[in-house]
Protein backbone atom coordinates (compact mmCIF):
# COMPACT_ATOMS: atom_id res chain seq x y z
CA UNK A 1 0.00 0.00 0.00
CA UNK A 2 2.51 2.67 0.80
CA UNK A 3 4.48 1.84 -2.33
CA UNK A 4 1.46 2.49 -4.45
CA UNK A 5 1.02 5.42 -2.76
CA UNK A 6 4.64 6.67 -3.50
CA UNK A 7 3.85 5.26 -7.01
CA UNK A 8 0.63 7.87 -6.88
CA UNK A 9 2.62 10.79 -6.03
CA UNK A 10 5.38 10.41 -8.12
CA UNK A 11 2.71 10.00 -11.12
CA UNK A 12 1.14 13.39 -10.07
CA UNK A 13 4.56 15.10 -9.50
CA UNK A 14 5.61 14.19 -13.18
CA UNK A 15 1.97 15.39 -14.16
CA UNK A 16 2.97 18.73 -12.97
CA UNK A 17 6.51 19.04 -13.82
CA UNK A 18 4.78 18.05 -17.44
CA UNK A 19 2.29 20.66 -17.26
CA UNK A 20 5.12 22.89 -16.51
CA UNK A 21 6.96 22.13 -19.14
CA UNK A 22 4.22 22.43 -21.87
CA UNK A 23 2.93 26.44 -20.32
CA UNK A 24 6.90 26.73 -20.44
CA UNK A 25 7.31 25.81 -24.00
CA UNK A 26 3.49 27.43 -24.92
CA UNK A 27 4.85 30.79 -23.44
CA UNK A 28 8.24 30.28 -25.42
CA UNK A 29 6.46 29.64 -28.69
CA UNK A 30 3.95 32.31 -28.44
CA UNK A 31 7.26 34.62 -27.98
CA UNK A 32 8.76 33.04 -30.80
CA UNK A 33 5.37 33.65 -33.15
CA UNK A 34 5.19 36.89 -32.14
CA UNK A 35 8.66 37.58 -32.61
CA UNK A 36 8.30 36.45 -36.24
CA UNK A 37 5.11 38.08 -36.72
CA UNK A 38 7.18 41.69 -35.80
CA UNK A 39 9.69 40.89 -37.92
CA UNK A 40 7.64 39.66 -41.14
CA UNK A 41 5.70 43.26 -40.75
CA UNK A 42 8.97 45.12 -40.43
CA UNK A 43 9.89 43.53 -43.65
CA UNK A 44 6.51 44.26 -45.31
CA UNK A 45 6.58 47.90 -44.07
CA UNK A 46 10.58 48.43 -45.84
CA UNK A 47 9.33 46.81 -48.71
CA UNK A 48 6.91 48.99 -49.53
CA UNK A 49 8.64 51.99 -47.96
CA UNK A 50 11.62 50.29 -50.92
CA UNK A 51 8.93 50.10 -53.72
CA UNK A 52 7.39 53.69 -53.24
CA UNK A 53 10.89 55.13 -53.24
CA UNK A 54 11.81 53.35 -56.56
CA UNK A 55 8.46 54.38 -57.98
CA UNK A 56 9.29 57.95 -57.02
CA UNK A 57 13.09 57.66 -58.55
CA UNK A 58 12.92 55.39 -61.40
CA UNK A 59 12.88 58.46 -63.95
CA UNK A 60 15.66 59.82 -62.36
CA UNK A 61 18.12 58.17 -64.69
CA UNK A 62 16.19 59.40 -68.19
CA UNK A 63 15.14 62.67 -66.49
CA UNK A 64 19.10 63.34 -66.01
CA UNK A 65 20.27 62.15 -69.52
CA UNK A 66 17.32 64.45 -70.96
CA UNK A 67 19.32 68.08 -68.58
CA UNK A 68 21.63 68.85 -71.40
CA UNK A 69 18.49 68.61 -74.15
CA UNK A 70 16.78 71.21 -71.59
CA UNK A 71 20.34 73.03 -71.64
CA UNK A 72 20.66 73.51 -75.58
CA UNK A 73 17.04 74.54 -75.82
CA UNK A 74 17.31 76.92 -73.29
CA UNK A 75 20.53 78.20 -75.21
CA UNK A 76 19.02 77.71 -78.82
CA UNK A 77 15.93 80.49 -77.25
CA UNK A 78 18.16 83.05 -76.91
CA UNK A 79 18.76 82.47 -80.67
CA UNK A 80 15.66 81.38 -81.96
CA UNK A 81 12.62 82.77 -80.72
CA UNK A 82 10.41 79.81 -82.04
CA UNK A 83 11.94 77.72 -79.93
CA UNK A 84 10.31 78.81 -76.83
CA UNK A 85 6.66 76.56 -77.63
CA UNK A 86 9.12 73.59 -77.59
CA UNK A 87 11.28 74.69 -74.49
CA UNK A 88 8.01 75.40 -72.61
CA UNK A 89 6.30 72.45 -73.32
CA UNK A 90 9.43 70.06 -72.98
CA UNK A 91 9.59 71.82 -69.45
CA UNK A 92 6.26 71.20 -68.41
CA UNK A 93 6.30 67.32 -68.94
CA UNK A 94 9.24 67.32 -67.23
CA UNK A 95 7.74 69.35 -64.15
CA UNK A 96 5.16 66.85 -64.16
CA UNK A 97 7.22 64.54 -63.47
CA UNK A 98 8.57 66.10 -60.58
CA UNK A 99 11.87 68.38 -62.03
CA UNK A 100 12.50 71.59 -60.21
CA UNK A 101 14.95 73.95 -60.82
CA UNK A 102 17.43 75.01 -58.37
CA UNK A 103 16.94 79.10 -58.37
CA UNK A 104 20.34 80.27 -57.36
CA UNK A 105 21.24 84.03 -57.65
CA UNK A 106 24.00 86.46 -57.87
CA UNK A 107 25.38 87.18 -54.43
CA UNK A 108 23.49 84.11 -52.79
CA UNK A 109 25.17 82.66 -50.33
CA UNK A 110 27.29 79.39 -51.34
CA UNK A 111 25.19 76.41 -50.66
CA UNK A 112 27.69 73.51 -50.82
CA UNK A 113 24.49 71.05 -51.05
CA UNK A 114 22.98 72.60 -53.81
CA UNK A 115 25.93 74.42 -55.85
CA UNK A 116 28.98 73.07 -57.37
CA UNK A 117 32.09 76.19 -57.75
CA UNK A 118 33.73 76.02 -60.65
CA UNK A 119 35.88 78.95 -60.09
CA UNK A 120 36.83 82.17 -58.21
CA UNK A 121 36.37 85.37 -60.33
CA UNK A 122 37.25 89.26 -59.00
CA UNK A 123 33.97 90.68 -58.46
CA UNK A 124 32.32 93.60 -56.49
CA UNK A 125 29.87 91.57 -54.54
CA UNK A 126 30.82 90.27 -51.26
CA UNK A 127 33.88 87.83 -50.90
CA UNK A 128 32.27 84.27 -50.96
CA UNK A 129 29.11 84.90 -52.65
CA UNK A 130 27.88 83.40 -56.05
CA UNK A 131 29.38 85.68 -58.82
CA UNK A 132 27.71 84.06 -61.50
CA UNK A 133 25.76 81.19 -62.36
CA UNK A 134 27.29 79.00 -65.23
CA UNK A 135 25.21 76.34 -65.44
CA UNK A 136 21.66 76.01 -63.88
CA UNK A 137 20.93 72.93 -61.68
CA UNK A 138 17.46 70.21 -60.52
CA UNK A 139 16.11 68.31 -58.38
CA UNK A 140 14.00 65.53 -59.14
CA UNK A 141 11.72 66.04 -55.79
CA UNK A 142 13.83 65.77 -52.76
CA UNK A 143 16.78 64.53 -54.71
CA UNK A 144 19.14 66.67 -56.46
CA UNK A 145 20.41 65.38 -60.26
CA UNK A 146 22.65 68.25 -60.93
CA UNK A 147 23.92 70.82 -58.86
CA UNK A 148 24.07 74.37 -60.06
CA UNK A 149 27.68 75.46 -61.52
CA UNK A 150 28.50 78.37 -60.25
CA UNK A 151 31.63 80.99 -59.91
CA UNK A 152 32.42 82.36 -56.58
CA UNK A 153 33.19 85.90 -55.92
CA UNK A 154 36.51 86.64 -54.64
CA UNK A 155 38.32 90.19 -53.48
CA UNK A 156 39.47 93.05 -56.47
CA UNK A 157 43.21 93.11 -55.67
CA UNK A 158 44.67 96.47 -56.17
CA UNK A 159 47.32 96.33 -58.88
CA UNK A 160 49.81 98.63 -56.75
CA UNK A 161 49.51 95.54 -54.38
CA UNK A 162 50.77 93.23 -57.46
CA UNK A 163 53.00 95.35 -58.71
CA UNK A 164 55.28 95.39 -54.66
CA UNK A 165 55.31 91.50 -54.63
Amino acid sequence: IHAKIQSQKDEKSTKECSCKNKNDKKNELTIDLKRIQAEFENYQKRTEKQNADFREYASANIISELLPVVDSLEQGIKHNKELVLVYEQFSSILAKNGLTKIEVNVGDRFDHDKMECLMQEESKIVEGRVAQVLSTGYMLKEKILRPTKISISKKIENKESKEEN
